[in-house]
C-alpha cells in the first residue's frame, strides 16, 4: 500500500480546512439572516470561537488519515482494463490518463466535482504484481469502486 507524501497530506489538510470553513461560515450567515444565530456575532470571538477554530483545524489535520485508502484486488489492469473502465463508469468517474500499467480517473459530474473540489476527485487504479491491482483515492469511492470491479471482474470469468 501506498502512502501519502507530506505534500499530499498537507494539501488535503488544507483543503479540507477551506471546505468545512466554507460550510461552517455559509451556516452562520444563513442563520444571522434569519435571526436563528442564538449568539451575538462578538461571541464567536470569544471562547466559543476558538473552540470551533481549534476543532476544525483538529478535524482538517486527520482527515488525510481516515479520508483516503488504498486497497489491492486481484485483477489486471491489462486483461480486466474494460471491467475497470466500466465499474468507475458506474460509479460517475472517467479515465483521463493511461500510462505504463496506471489509470487514471476523475469525477464527471459536477455535483461529484465540486464534492471533491481541489484534485481529491481522482482514482488511480495501478498494477502490482502479476494479477494484482491496487486502487488509491477517498476512501469512500474507492471501497464502492473495488465492489464495482470485483463483481465485474467475476462476471467476465
Amino acid at each position: 500500500m501506498r502512502k501519502q507524501t507530506m505534500g499530499q497530506y498537507l494539501g488535503r489538510a488544507v483543503r479540507h480546512l477551506l471546505k468545512l470553513t466554507l460550510i461552517v461560515g455559509a451556516l452562520f450567515a444563513i442563520m444571522y439572516l434569519t435571526d436563528t444565530l442564538g449568539v451575538e456575532p462578538a461571541e464567536l470571538l470569544g471562547t466559543r470561537g476558538v473552540i470551533l477554530v481549534v476543532v476544525m483545524v483538529a478535524i482538517s489535520a486527520l482527515f488525510p488519515l481516515y479520508g483516503f485508502d488504498t486497497v489491492v484486488v486481484e485483477g489486471s489492469v491489462e486483461g480486466d482494463r474494460r471491467a475497470i473502465v466500466e465499474a468507475l463508469a458506474r460509479g460517475g468517474y472517467g479515465l483521463v490518463g493511461c500510462d505504463g500499467g496506471v489509470l487514471e480517473f476523475r469525477a464527471r459530474g459536477l455535483a461529484k466535482r465540486l464534492r471533491y473540489v481541489g484534485g481529491d476527485d481522482r482514482i488511480v487504479v495501478r498494477s502490482v504484481g502479476e494479477r494484482a491491482i491496487e486502487i488509491s483515492g477517498i476512501r469512500r469511492e474507492v471501497e464502492q469502486a473495488r465492489f464495482r470491479i470485483v463483481g465485474l471482474i467475476r462476471a467476465g470469468e
